[in-house]
């Protein structure tokens, strides 16, 4: 089990700052391959996969033949978001009876979506009479990452009837109910834990993670704080940090924060992107204008990340009466948006927040998880808000991006009468026309008009203009 607790002890900490010497050739030590395969670990867990890469090249010169090769190339290659190389490579093992394979094969399973295979493996591991402790807990793990939350928890709560007080068990017990959001239970849970182990960094951070996700910032933040207290190198802690203090309205120090972690990470696009939104709050729109290009310029074309900055860049520019200008931004972001668009779903604000697995709030959660959302639906949301905060030529470009693909375009033509009746009313005629013969009541909900099924477009016009 990847023991996280194991990571904040002493013992731990003194191996790590051994092979970190030899790293730097300050020192020549010799490593057992255990040690080497916790310290991969380590770094998969922190997301620095260039430094497990290194322990995987640095264990393969001093155990060129230990089997544990595998289990970490493996492990390399699910961190590289390369789950059919790693079912191939454990395939090339042949029918081995070994729960931890098992394990990473289930893992590789769920990177492919295929949740019902890995919860095949999870309850064949649990089923066994002869598994460890240790991998029925990573199995409970693997149930919960299926999506099969409450199967989890019923069968954790089964283990801690027989092992009651189980540190382990308590805490996948913990992650059951943060998924099923009951957040009352989980942080009793975290405070006994911490009663126990109050150094524990892991324990802080998972608190402090349940309060940011029911939006409960400054507590958050407190326990933030604490975990970095105890270690005040974990950058996730200080990056959460300026998470709390953005959404608390405290951009200078947000921005101070962000600002470190830009320096430190030069290729990393979210601290960028979070000191364009605090410059942006603060007024500064050219600075925040600059930002959100560097930001663009750091992302993959065909990226959320360009797409979301794209999108605010045009933002600011049309609200400076720049609509010319803003063109460009925003028809980059249509014609390069990536396929899954969920984040425009949500936004608190004119500018649109980047969002990703660390920084995402139940509330955000529950709207972009409650259905399969499909592309046209994301860019219609961005339409959508474009018109609510009157960026009505941009509404319009995409408005017609979408237009053509579409198999119903009863809605769009909606939006796009509302557009041009603030702007040009270019074929406004038309437009309500298609509208109204779609049976669109969102035409009148724009309008802010009672739905009406007898209007032809003369009359609809008229109660518009009265």
């Amino acid at each position: 089990m990847d023991n996280r607790s194991y990571f904040d002890s002493q013992e731990f900490r003194e191996i790590l700052k051994r092979y970190e010497q030899t790293r730097t050739k300050e020192v020549c030590s010799y490593f057992e391959m255990e040690d080497l395969l916790d310290i991969l670990i380590y770094y998969l867990l922190q997301d620095s996969i260039d430094e497990a890469e290194d322990v995987f090249t640095h264990a393969k010169i001093l155990h060129p033949t230990d089997s544990d090769l595998t289990k970490m190339e493996v492990r390399l290659m699910l961190a590289r978001n390369e789950p059919e190389k790693a079912l191939m490579k454990l395939a090339e093992l042949g029918n081995i009876d070994d729960d931890e394979y098992s394990l990473m094969q289930a893992q590789a399973f769920i990177a492919l979506k295929e949740f019902r295979e890995a919860r095949e493996i999870a309850i064949a591991i649990l089923n066994k009479r002869e598994t460890t402790r240790e991998m029925a807990c990573e199995a409970l793990e693997t149930l919960l990452d299926c999506g099969y939350a409450q199967e989890a928890l019923e069968i954790t709560e089964f283990g801690l009837k027989k092992y009651a007080g189980e540190k382990h068990l308590l805490e996948i017990k913990a992650e059951c109910l943060i998924e099923l959001q009951d957040t009352k239970e989980a942080i009793k849970i975290y405070n006994r834990l911490l009663d126990e182990d109050p150094y524990s960094t892991f324990y802080w951070e998972q608190l402090a993670r349940i309060y940011y996700l029911t939006n409960r910032y400054a507590k958050a933040l407190e326990c933030y704080e604490y975990e970095l207290a105890i270690n005040d190198e974990i950058d996730y802690a200080r990056m959460m940090q300026g998470y709390c203090y953005y959404f608390m309205r405290d951009y200078k120090k947000t921005y101070a924060i962000f600002g470190s972690l830009a320096e430190k990470y030069t290729q990393s696009v979210m601290p960028r992107f979070y000191k364009a939104m605090c410059k942006w709050h603060e007024g500064d729109e050219e600075e925040a204008i600059e930002l959100f290009k560097e930001v663009v310029e750091l992302s993959e074309d065909e990226s959320i990340e360009a797409m979301v900055a794209s999108v605010n860049r045009a933002i600011i520019l049309s609200s400076q009466g720049n609509t010319d200008e803003a063109r460009g931004p925003i028809a980059r972001a249509l014609v390069l948006h990536p396929k899954n668009v969920k984040q425009l779903l949500v936004s608190d604000e004119e500018l649109y927040t980047l969002r990703d697995k660390e920084n995402i709030t139940f509330k955000e959660m529950n709207v972009i998880d409650v259905k399969e959302w499909s592309e046209e639906e994301g860019l219609f949301a961005l339409a959508l808000h474009l018109i609510k905060y009157r960026h009505y030529e941009m509404a319009i470009q995409a408005l017609f991006y979408m237009r053509r693909t579409s198999d119903d375009t009863t809605d769009i033509d909606a939006c796009l009468a509302y557009a041009r009746y603030h702007t040009d009313k270019f074929e406004l005629e038309e437009l309500v026309e298609s509208a109204l013969a779609g049976k669109s009541n969102l035409l009148y909900d724009l309008f802010g008009l009672a739905y009406d099924a007898e209007d032809t477009v003369e009359t609809f016009l008229k109660k518009v203009a009265e």
